[in-house]
């Protein structure tokens, strides 16, 4: 396996500004036919239950799930969940949610080439991310990480030839989510200058970190 680069600017990634929002239930309206509309890439964990934070029947969500929402590392599994969700389902709806208090986080900082690659973008993102925020503790860090990772996986996802021509013949839309295991919800995260970036109820972003 190896890595694509996804971050070629990792200072730019910690850097981007963004909204986050809370995600209604009808963000995406049921079609109540069981038949797939949303790709949701998710977290390994076995305790996150984000897939229940929108109302949907079950039949209308097609998972993948690795260690740690990766879609841009080369992983076969992963492209191939791309390539039958959107050339053949033809889903509306990509979600890649990530999650807060993610392990793979301390330990994509303690062994960077772990595992034969995975980690490595994550890991120069988080020194990226560390050196732009060297004051706060580090739990905020941390949950900014985990926020600005997410829209960069979305970022590379919207890249793909068969997403983006996807996004201009279709409509298909590409969501970046971040699950609390606290508040058992998800926020959703709009980079500003986004379709929904005036509608913020907070800002992300180094200078406005949510903790």
């Amino acid at each position: 396996m190896q890595s694509t680069k996804m971050f070629p600017d990792v200072h730019r990634a910690a850097r981007r500004r963004y909204s986050i929002l809370p995600v209604p239930k009808d963000l995406i309206p049921s079609t109540g036919e069981s038949k797939a509309q949303i790709l949701w890439v998710g977290c390994s964990d076995s305790w996150i239950t984000e897939t229940a934070a929108l109302d949907v029947l079950p039949q209308e969500t097609f998972v993948h799930r690795n260690l740690g929402s990766v879609m841009s590392n080369g992983d076969l599994s992963s492209a191939s969940a791309i390539a039958y969700c959107v050339d053949l389902l033809e889903v509306k709806h990509i979600v890649v949610c990530g999650h807060y208090d993610c392990v793979l986080f301390k330990e994509a900082s303690e062994a960077p080439t772990a595992i034969d690659g995975w980690y490595e973008d994550l890991s120069r993102l988080r020194a990226a991310n560390d050196a732009l925020l060297p004051d706060l503790e580090t739990v905020q860090r941390d949950r900014h990480l985990a926020e600005v990772y997410v829209q960069a996986e979305v970022e590379w996802v919207r890249s793909q030839p068969t997403v983006a021509k996807a996004i201009a013949d279709r409509g298909l839309k590409v969501h970046a989510f971040v699950f609390d295991k606290e508040e058992e919800a998800c926020v959703r995260l709009v980079e500003e200058g986004g379709e929904e970036g005036g509608v913020a109820e907070a800002n992300g972003g180094p200078n406005g970190v949510v903790a």
